[in-house]
């Protein structure tokens, strides 16, 4: 039986980006098996699989739709680019991408574009290549990770479905890579899970040997606060059945200190630089403001600088 989530987590190890569940499960719909056991053999380092799935999960992005309306092009459902995916790999977001930057000049990728668009159009007879029929691939009824730049920044991802949303951003150093995801505990209260890994070798990480830990919700605002650099130091302590596991950040020049912890474990620590740190932040206050959505984000900052002093010295 198909697992969405699953098949997500292999995606990330794979550096693929991750489209939202109802995409994922259409896309298995189409490929059946073939999908599946590309995922095995690129992970055990099958290039051509990996090929295949680049291609695939590159075409199906918000962006690759946005490129092409901005090349006049006709949107294209889900159906449509995968059937490009399958048979161009990832050559046709990549030259997408090249033709749009540069004007959508007349020259040798419009028409291999052209040609590639036309040929998979013409033998994918389930697909719709009109805006009346088709919904293009970042409207509701088929959202997916929005990565900004997919082939230069395939790490920073988010998936969305109906029901929540379900969000991860990563932050990488010469050792541990960390993600922060949206979570829920068991009563339902909306949170963040961070875990870390090691690295195994360049830029692949040991995400089976990862720490793992879910903030409370009592945690959330001190996590905020010394984000924001108004806290200097928290310490999440007593997690884990055994409370054998915990998460410190700390506040340092230009950066946020974050290590976590296990006993009989290497620990994980890694600096968080601006840029990822407002990522983290915007999910933490993501999660806080759907436990109390009378709060606007105004009034939340200003609770959470209240707060946060109160824990410095």
């Amino acid at each position: 039986m198909f697992n969405a989530r699953v098949t997500s987590s292999d995606l990330l190890r794979l550096k693929l980006p991750v489209p939202s569940t109802e995409v994922l499960e259409e896309i298995h719909s189409l490929e059946g098996n073939t999908l599946t056991s590309s995922i095995e053999r690129a992970t055990a380092g099958d290039p051509q699989s990996k090929t295949y799935l680049q291609g695939i999960f590159f075409s199906v992005l918000p962006v690759v739709n946005e490129r092409l309306a901005t090349a006049k092009f006709a949107p294209a459902s889900i159906p449509l680019l995968v059937a490009i995916g399958r048979s161009e790999g990832p050559i046709f977001a990549k030259a997408l991408k090249r033709w749009v930057e540069n004007g959508c000049p007349e020259n040798d990728d419009a028409r291999y574009l052209r040609m590639s668009y036309d040929k998979a159009a013409n033998t994918n007879l389930n697909c719709s290549v009109t805006s009346e029929a088709a919904p293009a691939a970042n409207d509701s009824a088929s959202t997916s990770i929005d990565l900004g730049d997919p082939l230069t920044a395939i790490d920073e991802q988010q998936h969305q479905h109906s029901a929540k949303n379900y969000v991860n951003r990563h932050v990488y150093g010469g050792k541990v890579a960390v993600c922060f995801s949206a979570d829920q505990t068991r009563t339902e209260e909306h949170t963040i899970r961070i875990e870390a890994a090691l690295t195994s070798g360049g830029r692949s990480y040991n995400w089976d040997n990862k720490i793992a830990i879910q903030v409370s919700t009592r945690e959330l605002p001190s996590v905020l606060a010394t984000l924001l650099q108004i806290q200097n130091r928290f310490e999440g302590k007593g997690h884990g059945a055994q409370n054998e596991k915990w998460f410190v950040l700390e506040n340092q020049p230009g950066k946020v200190f974050l290590s976590l912890n296990a006993k009989g474990e290497a620990s994980r620590s890694l600096p968080i630089g601006p840029g990822d740190c407002y990522q983290v932040i915007t999910l933490v206050m993501e999660q806080m403001l759907k436990n109390a959505p009378f709060l606007t984000a105004e009034t939340l900052l200003s609770l959470i600088k209240r707060t946060g002093l109160m824990a410095n010295p």
